[in-house]
């Protein structure tokens, strides 16, 4: 081979190379779509807020000190600073403010919304029994919301977590109560058959909470100011399809519907009180808990011995309670440190078993 034949065979191609520069240049041409797309969207979500805020529906009406949409390229984001949201022409006049909030939303699935809020809150309220204002003020170490929309149903799944909750209330001027919580879990969403099709008018929710410390001008009695945890399961039934804001409304409405709280699973740990429950509650004509719960209490004697030592139960009443009731559980094939009895609610009185408890007052 001539030295000029190896010098054609080794010199370099000229020309792109299509190899490396196509598929570098198909992730530009996506960036730059992707890009475009996340202004687009984040454009006409700024636009609906906005729109939202100048004409707010069912009296209500919003306000913020700085607006911004940001996020990009993970998210789109829009944050509240200093939002306010409130209800002037409802009976309770409430209004909320905080320090913080935003919404984010995933930009491949815009049906999924991730709402965090600030560490300060301030709500004030109207007492509809006697006219006075009343504010709440609280902080919290995290507190978030998810929000999913569900295709085909009226609302969508709801999921909040709040950690750490420091709560104040008020009540006309005056310092009355104040509740710490560590752990508070709601999730809820429209209940389903079990075809899964959607039940009118009816919710499933959950509650659990942990580490609940309540303080007021005096200890509470019986149970003391501490709830170690409460977890319930439970369906609203007969929810109205109404555009309150107006939580006073709202429950006027449901009441008058026939709504019921089937509750599925209740445990409660409060001071001498450990109990499993299930039942059906709902408001009277005068805005009182009313239905009955069947109940399962472990160390009921015990429970009973601090019920008697507070002045709620005399000695006798409740040895025959006792005597009676674990008589029944025995029968009925409960675990020997365990006594079922039912937990009533009628005409204002608070019934465990056949001894009154309490006394009901109007939940407002």
């Amino acid at each position: 081979m001539t030295p000029e034949k190896m010098t054609d065979v080794t010199e370099p191609k000229s020309g792109i190379r299509w190899g490396i520069a196509g598929p570098a240049l198909a992730l530009l041409f996506l960036v730059a779509a992707y890009t475009v797309y996340w202004f687009i969207v984040t454009d006409e979500i700024r636009k609906q807020v906005e729109a939202f805020s100048a004409n707010p529906p069912n009296g209500l009406v919003t306000g913020w000190s700085d607006f911004s949409m940001r996020g990009y390229p993970y998210r789109i984001e829009a944050d509240f600073r200093h939002p306010a949201l409130s209800a002037p022409a409802a009976p309770e006049q409430w209004e909320w403010r905080s320090d913080r909030a935003a919404v984010a939303l995933l930009p491949y699935n815009l049906r999924h919304a991730v709402l965090t809020f600030g560490q300060e809150h301030a709500i004030t309220y109207r007492d509809i029994r006697n006219g006075h204002t009343n504010e709440i003020r609280a902080t919290v170490e995290k507190a978030q919301a998810s929000y999913v929309d569900l295709k085909e149903m009226p609302v969508g799944r709801i999921a909040v977590d709040v950690n750490d909750l420091d709560a104040g209330h008020s009540r006309a001027g005056r310092d009355s109560e104040r509740l710490r919580v560590t752990r508070l879990q709601l999730h809820a969403r429209p209940a389903l058959t079990e075809e899964e099709d959607v039940l009118p008018a009816a919710y499933d929710f959950a509650l659990r909470t942990e580490g609940v410390e309540v303080e007021g001008a005096q200890r509470l009695p019986v149970l003391g100011n501490s709830i170690e945890h409460l977890l319930m399961q439970a369906r609203l039934r007969s929810v109205p399809d109404t555009p309150h804001v107006s939580a006073v409304e709202l429950l006027d409405a449901w009441r008058n519907s026939g709504g019921t709280l089937a509750i599925s699973d209740l445990i409660v740990k409060w001071g001498p009180l450990d109990l499993t429950a299930s039942g059906e509650l709902a408001l009277d004509r005068r805005n009182r808990p009313e239905g009955q719960l069947n109940a399962r209490v472990k160390d009921f004697r015990g429970l009973l011995d601090a019920m008697e030592r507070e002045g709620f139960v005399k000695e006798e009443e409740a040895r025959l309670a006792l005597a009676g009731l674990t008589l029944v559980s025995q029968f009925q094939g409960n675990r020997s440190d365990e006594v079922q009895v039912p937990v009533i609610m009628r005409e204002g009185r608070l019934y465990l078993g056949p001894l009154a408890i309490a006394e009901l007052e109007p939940l407002y």
